[in-house]
């Protein structure tokens, strides 16, 4: 069998385990992602997170059991693109191996080569692609925009370079496309999204732009990400969003100013915001108190509100309302077991009582 025809298998076998494991049941649960660590736990395969110097990750096969490791201290999308590339070691039927890069180029082995056909076959699957496309309202055109591409590769949970490539993998784009996405990097996209002009400020996550088309969605970022929304402005017909306080304890809401470094502080008084002029109005969603991240056994899931009313009909119903729901999965710098993987196991001793 040619490289080319072992490749398409690849793509083939991680189209697969979509279907056989079900992954697109978490996509109509309101998820964007695929989860490789889900995956793997159905598969039973462990998943172990573990900081290391050089290794991006490894797949071990003994005795009939299989184990993939991942360097935890990586970003967030190279490590989700690690394991979905020694998940594919597993189900493509390969030994043992170890591995210091997923920038996997013609010269490498095929093995490598297939494993990471498979990961991008895995992580950024056309129907989603498409279906993340449809949802927020972008069409072709829209992916030669690299803000668009980012907030597609957030919604993935993969990288933006990794994104950019899928792109072209699917031959959306071409690849000259991909070279000019990629001359904008991911910090110039979130200073931009925040409106803040001085590229010496320093950003620990990323940024998620949300609006309307994000309505009732899971989205999954780290505690340490920002978050902004575009909300359509009505407020020269008094109309002013608000937080649902009761639903959103410790967010704030604040629109932006010229920079967002210049948007004032929170005060005792209630949260009432609106924007000037017409259209829309960008405002800030702020974590106040914290998210406890890894250090925690259970997953920390915010359910976000917002409304848009007049102040003045107490009691009156919201004109426009987003709300939608953040699950902070923090990887714990220590490493670990997957979150995943440590709810296998408790299920499995539960059913032994």
């Amino acid at each position: 069998m040619m490289a080319r025809d072992e490749l398409l298998e690849a793509a083939r076998r991680a189209a697969e385990v979509l279907e056989e494991f079900s992954a697109k049941d978490r996509i109509n649960q309101g998820y964007t992602r695929v989860d490789p660590t889900l995956l793997a736990s159905a598969a039973e395969v462990t998943v172990m997170y573990r900081p290391l110097k050089k290794l991006l990750g490894g797949f071990l096969r003994e005795g009939g059991e299989a184990g993939i490791l991942v360097n935890v201290d990586r970003p967030r999308g190279l490590v989700h693109m690690t394991c979905a590339h020694e998940l594919g070691h597993y189900f493509l039927g390969h030994d043992s191996t170890t591995d210091d890069t997923v920038e996997i180029g013609m010269s490498a082995q095929l093995i490598e080569r297939q494993a990471n056909q498979f990961a991008y076959s895995l992580l950024a699957p056309r129907w989603l692609v498409i279906a993340i496309m449809r949802m927020k309202g972008w069409s072709k055109n829209h992916l030669e925009n690299p803000s668009v591409v980012y907030q597609l590769s957030l919604r993935l949970g993969t990288s933006y370079e990794a994104m950019a490539w899928s792109l072209s993998r699917m031959e959306v784009i071409s690849q000259a496309s991909v070279q000019r996405l990629l001359a904008n990097k991911p910090k110039a996209l979130k200073l931009d999204a925040l409106h803040i002009q001085d590229t010496s400020v320093k950003l620990t996550g990323d940024v998620w732009i949300l609006d309307k088309s994000d309505k009732d969605r899971i989205i999954e970022p780290a505690s340490t990400d920002r978050f902004v929304l575009d909300l359509p402005n009505h407020a020269g017909t008094g109309h002013l969003w608000t937080v649902d306080e009761l639903r959103c304890e410790g967010f704030t809401l604040e629109p932006f100013v010229h920079d967002a470094r210049t948007v004032s502080k929170r005060s005792d008084a209630p949260i009432v915001v609106g924007g000037l002029g017409s259209g829309t109005m960008r405002y800030e969603l702020a974590l106040t108190n914290g998210i406890v991240g890894a250090e925690s056994a259970a997953l920390q899931r915010a359910d976000i509100a917002v409304h848009e009313t007049a102040p003045w009909v107490k009691g009156g119903d919201s004109r426009d309302t987003l709300s939608f729901s953040a699950e902070f999965d923090d990887l714990n710098p220590n490493g670990g077991l997957s979150r995943a993987e440590r709810q296998r196991r408790l299920e499995n001793v539960r059913g032994q009582e």
